[in-house]
């Protein structure tokens, strides 16, 4: 609407780093023990939404959402 142009509102960037580990434990030669903890949004980053884009709305251009904090799955697996 209007003569406004593509792109005349950004958002924030986002950045997420992730980090996954797993340590098998060998018992015997058929058993075994598997450890794994994965870790999403390691830093805790916020990483903010975009913002209301409604020009009729009481918000416009204000962000009012974020993504998922930090977290952390671990994982415990006996194999026989």
């Amino acid at each position: 609407f209007g003569n406004t142009g593509l792109g005349f509102m950004r958002g924030p960037g986002m950045w997420n780093i992730d980090f996954s580990a797993q340590k098998t434990f060998r018992f015997t030669e058929q058993q075994r023990l598997e450890f794994r903890g994965s870790f999403y949004n390691v830093f805790n980053h916020a990483n903010l939404g975009n913002p209301n884009t409604t020009q009729l709305n009481s918000i416009f251009g204000r962000i009012t959402t974020a993504s998922t904090p930090r977290v952390i799955e671990l994982a415990l697996r006996y194999a026989f």
